[in-house]
């Protein structure tokens, strides 16, 4: 379920304005600031933590597919708490790639929606999606199609698990905002709950979102 081109392009200059108003900092990805889009971070790794793959010492590197990547800077903070990984992050921004590319050239980025790529099944072992799908890119009667259409890619190329975060349609100021998109997040679990059977949802770190956690295989 690709964009249609003028949305893929609309996101685009958004994000070339926002870089040239803004620079390579965290509002220039519409973050409050960096400690909101850490927090965020915090909350998403804190789930996938627990799955049980990380319950014995690791033989390997795990990979993580960063779906919407920004400026890479998931990458940045989990080698401050996790070193083992291989990273990959994707963005529909090539403004963004190019800037996560100078400012973290040992990782490794692509231009793209998710579905651009013909990955494999379970090709990564885990997944995270930041703040990607607030933007709202349908028209309203079809809002929330693309985002599930992603959450099940997501859950798809994982292999073990996924994690992400969505905006609560039941806080005021999120609600009032015509150009976000923002979900019901008991609906949202409910949604999850169909694509695989153990969900978790945490919604206890900021008033205007919630993080969902889908084990895909323990």
């Amino acid at each position: 379920m690709k964009l249609p081109d003028n949305q893929r392009q609309r996101i685009i200059t958004r994000h070339f304005q926002a870089i040239q108003d803004r620079g390579y900092e965290p509002t220039a990805l519409f973050w409050e600031n960096r400690q909101v889009q850490q927090l965020r971070f915090n909350v998403l790794w804190q789930l996938l933590f627990q799955h049980p793959r990380f319950q014995s010492p690791l033989t390997e590197p795990i990979n993580i597919l960063d779906v919407g990547c920004g400026f890479g800077d998931f990458a940045d903070w989990l080698s401050s708490h996790f070193q083992a990984f291989d990273y990959l992050g994707i963005d529909l921004s090539p403004d963004m790639i190019f800037a996560a590319q100078c400012q973290y050239p040992k990782r490794h980025f692509q231009q793209g929606e998710i579905f651009d790529f013909d990955w494999e099944e379970n090709q990564f072992d885990f997944v995270i999606c930041s703040g990607a799908l607030n933007e709202v890119v349908e028209p309203m009667e079809t809002q929330g199609q693309y985002a599930k259409a992603v959450i099940q890619k997501l859950v798809e190329l994982a292999k073990y698990g996924v994690s992400l975060n969505l905006l609560n349609q039941n806080h005021d100021w999120t609600a009032s905002r015509p150009d976000l998109q923002s979900f019901d997040p008991e609906q949202m679990r409910h949604y999850c709950q169909t694509l695989v059977s153990n969900v978790e949802m945490r919604d206890d770190y900021l008033a205007n979102d919630f993080s969902l956690y889908l084990e895909v295989n323990a």
